[in-house]
């Protein structure tokens, strides 16, 4: 089964952009993901994420097992850095996904964007592990649990997050819930068709 590549977008928080001295290169550090914080609506659900849901993502990173980058808008022709390349520095907090990236290969326009507070995060996963659940009011919340980090992206003007995969799940989730239902109805039916015979 082909596991499909998701985008989520955030805002970019807590940033702040280091110029480049004669002794270090130049950083931006900000934060790429935010923990236990709900979404707008995807489309008939919301979603957060949960923390840990990349710890195995940079654990293997670390291991030098997977290369996770970071990109302008999702294009993979031309990479700000990466975790390999060690020019992207990826840690879990309390507050989300933070990251730590050398700006070298920024351009001046690019640099000014992200100074400029002009710039929305956005990352590229697929899901290993989620919770779908519905609340009192009938409001349907998925949960990442755990998820592939496969990049991190500066984007200006974002697009609709991609939600494809997260949809279908949802719909198996929903079919699910409704044999439930049915299973759940049926063994109600046979206990009170046994109740009766029993008391007659």
């Amino acid at each position: 089964m082909t596991i499909t590549t998701e985008t989520r977008n955030f805002t970019l928080t807590n940033v702040e952009v280091r110029a480049k001295t004669d002794d270090a290169e130049g950083r931006a550090q900000g934060y790429a993901a935010v923990f236990d914080s709900d979404s707008h609506d995807l489309g008939g659900f919301v979603e957060r994420i949960s923390p840990g849901a990349f710890k195995g993502s940079l654990a293997a990173a670390a291991a030098g097992e997977t290369n996770i980058y970071a990109l302008w808008a999702h294009r993979d022709d031309s990479p700000l850095g990466s975790t390999g390349s060690g020019k992207l520095v990826l840690r879990e907090d309390a507050h989300g996904l933070a990251f730590d990236l050398d700006t070298t290969r920024f351009t001046p326009a690019q640099l000014d964007a992200l100074r400029d507070g002009d710039l929305r995060m956005s990352f590229g996963f697929r899901v290993i592990q989620q919770q779908w659940r519905e609340d009192d009011t009938g409001r349907v919340e998925r949960t990442l649990l755990d998820v592939d980090l496969i990049e991190i992206s500066f984007v200006i003007s974002p697009a609709y997050p991609s939600t494809e995969a997260a949809l279908r799940s949802l719909e198996v989730w929903r079919s699910d819930r409704t044999d439930e239902n049915k299973d759940d109805i049926r063994v109600t039916l046979f206990k009170r068709a046994l109740s009766k015979r029993f008391h007659h």
